[in-house]
């Protein structure tokens, strides 16, 4: 007999965790669909860290779900909490533990009473009229069959959606151009002390924010060095080395250097880049032992198991957002969260950051009409999969965000119940109440 559930939630990232939990908290009956083995999404399996960030200039923006994740992981000596940024990048960053951080996650999943599945990808997907109303899910023994009232996608991609019969864009849409992906490498062995010491005496070639202490360490620069990085024949370009301590374990960080162009999101493109940063982290490691201070002793511990993917498809969505609503601040209606994170463009041809500043306060809001895909009834974006052109896309896919707008669409999903799951007529104040008081800021 195929199982029914108010709310199926497809990816497993934080967002889609936070929209699974959210939805149960208010009632419904949740299944949680994850293609890994564990739940985090980027932040686990592809070693994305720190958290970025959750707030602005001058205050918290991020709360809710992503807040209690926080607290719960600092409980769990995972994290210490959130930190000034010693890059000066953004206001404030949230280092933690990647292992500590599934099991989190899986003890939030089990006390909301979400079921779940993990190595589970959606095949086939049944829609009419508008409503999607059940999908397969495919693992290695068998094909499952599910119905749902309301679906979430948290996917990342839009995947759930654009199955469904949703438009989209692939990258800048122009050119079809992504941002760059990156493998992250997790590297044990350095020599802290002597990493301060060359910053200290040779500040010109980082980029330092205010505070100076060291007490977390997070490094961007070694400038002077990358040109002796050709010789090393890796299949990458880049400006600055950039590394992040992890949380209780000394000595080790996690590098975040890497970048490989010219792929999108089909298998046989994230098989090719994969591939490159698997070769590319020993003749990397080759590069860091002998010409970088403080790695001579260095050793690589592990490189992530997924690609870290910034960008692929974007869902059209009722409304979408542009890189103007972050940079004029656009005060929406309904807003459903608040993000702080400045426009990180990752240029797709060179790898080259285009940066541009949210003006102070440093605050833009979302809209809950960037979480409805055109054309689907009953289904909510969440994170990642959010609608947003690629300028505006830059700065709305990090983590804490993420974590808001699942919350969100969670908390949509759970509530169309009394609108016969037409996600759109949900009264807004509804939800915006509903975030409200589960510590959401608004």
């Amino acid at each position: 007999m195929e199982r029914v559930y108010d709310v199926i939630v497809v990816g497993g990232g934080i967002a889609g965790v936070s929209a699974a939990v959210a939805a149960s908290r208010l009632g419904a009956g949740v299944l949680l669909v994850e293609k890994g083995m564990s739940f985090g999404g980027v932040l686990t399996g592809s070693l994305v860290n720190p958290m970025m960030t959750f707030h602005s200039h001058r205050r918290q923006v991020i709360g809710g779900i992503g807040q209690e994740i926080v607290e719960r992981l600092i409980r769990e000596r995972g994290s210490h909490g959130h930190l000034e940024d010693p890059i000066g990048f953004v206001k404030s960053i949230t280092p933690f533990d990647p292992e500590k951080m599934k099991s989190v996650l899986i003890d939030l999943l089990r006390e909301a009473k979400v079921d779940y599945l993990f190595n589970s990808l959606v095949g086939r997907v049944w829609v009419k009229n508008g409503f999607l109303q059940r999908i397969e899910t495919v693992n290695a023994n068998e094909l499952r069959t599910f119905i749902g009232r309301a679906f979430i996608d948290a996917t990342g991609e839009g995947n759930l959606s654009i199955k469904a019969g949703a438009r989209y864009i692939n990258g800048d849409g122009d050119r079809a151009s992504c941002q760059p992906m990156t493998l992250v490498m997790r590297i044990g062995g350095i020599d802290r002390d002597e990493i301060i010491s060359f910053i200290n005496k040779h500040e010109s070639d980082f980029v330092l924010g205010e505070r100076r202490d060291f007490f977390y360490l997070a490094v961007a620069g070694f400038f002077s060095f990358m040109p002796l990085l050709r010789n090393y024949r890796v299949n990458f370009r880049r400006d600055r080395l950039l590394f992040f301590e992890i949380p209780f374990h000394p000595g080790e960080v996690f590098m975040n250097t890497t970048r490989y162009a010219g792929f999108g999101g089909s298998a046989v493109e994230l098989t090719a880049a994969q591939s490159d940063g698997n070769i590319d982290a020993w003749k990397f490691m080759d590069f860091l032992k002998s010409e970088v201070p403080g790695f001579a002793n260095a050793s690589l511990i592990q490189t992530g198991c997924s690609i870290g993917v910034r960008e692929t498809t974007h869902v059209t969505g009722e409304y979408m957002m542009k890189v103007d609503d972050l940079l004029g601040q656009k005060e929406f209606v309904d807003k459903i969260a608040i993000g702080s994170y400045p426009v990180d463009l990752h240029v797709p041809e060179s790898g080259e950051l285009k940066t541009m500043k949210i003006p102070f306060p440093g605050e833009y809001s979302v809209p809950l009409r960037a979480l409805f895909p055109l054309g689907l009834e009953n289904v909510v974006l969440a994170g990642r999969a959010l609608s947003a052109e690629h300028l505006a896309f830059s700065a709305l896919r990090t983590s804490p965000l993420a974590s808001a707008t699942g919350m969100a669409a969670g908390i949509c999903a759970a509530l169309s119940k009394g609108s016969h799951f037409r996600v759109r007529d949900v009264p807004i104040k509804n939800i915006q109440n509903e975030i409200s008081r589960m510590g959401g800021i608004l």
